[in-house]
């Protein structure tokens, strides 16, 4: 099974901790998880996300195998493991997919990343996103969004063929005509990678330009209202 997306965002978008039912995710008995999101859609479909950190990965993953045989479809589960993490996920009864990341942080202990997406829900992330302004030509691979209250995170994720100084230039030129102020605009690596961030009011944008592969840049577009 693939890696769930979304551990890979993490680093990207700034978590909201709420207060909701933990009984939607499963965790392993006296663990105390930590909300991540609850009120989150992935290319328009319902998420959750939780994390722990156990000091006995092996009984953690037995329990998600049980669970899995227990309450996933046909009692069937996947499960990967690579050098760095143990993957194990499954559909469930009622259409969800469940997956569990889990990092090892010691001989036994290990982080553990659980999410639900409600796949059968999910949408074109080019509709979703079409007030978000791009260099012509790109393609909109993912759009995130969760709310916590007044706060907002919005991410997304497109590639094209630009340059990552033309999509820069480009990105530069429409948020400050627009009155935004530019509080980054910071080369990691000449020709390759670039960071600019834009604030206004009360929202915050940040936008990280890379170059991933031959003639394709990837653009991940992070906006936060408070």
């Amino acid at each position: 099974m693939k890696k769930p997306v979304i551990a890979c965002l993490l680093a990207f978008v700034a978590p909201l901790c709420l207060a909701a039912k933990q009984d939607v995710l499963p965790v392993p008995p006296n663990e105390a998880p930590e909300i991540i999101a609850q009120d989150m859609r992935y290319n328009g479909a319902p998420m959750q996300i939780l994390r722990f950190s156990t000091q006995d990965a092996d009984k953690a993953a037995e329990y998600y195998r049980k669970f899995f045989v227990k309450h996933a479809k046909e009692g069937k589960y996947a499960e990967n493991d690579t050098s760095q993490r143990k993957m194990i996920g499954a559909m469930m009864q009622d259409k969800r997919l469940v997956n569990v990341e889990m990092t090892p942080t010691g001989r036994s202990s290990a982080d553990v990343l659980v999410s639900s997406l409600d796949i059968f829900n999910m949408k074109i992330p080019e509709e979703l996103a079409r007030d978000i302004p791009r260099i012509p030509g790109s393609e909109v691979i993912q759009h995130q969004d969760s709310r916590d209250g007044e706060k907002s995170n919005r991410l997304v994720i497109m590639q094209n063929k630009q340059s990552v100084e033309g999509n820069a230039m480009y990105l530069r030129e429409h948020y400050i005509q627009r009155g935004w102020q530019r509080d980054k605009d910071e080369t990691v690596k000449t020709g390759e990678h670039r960071q600019l961030m834009f604030s206004r009011e009360n929202r915050r944008l940040m936008v990280d330009m890379q170059r991933t592969g031959k003639n394709l840049t990837t653009v991940i577009y992070n906006e936060m209202t408070e």
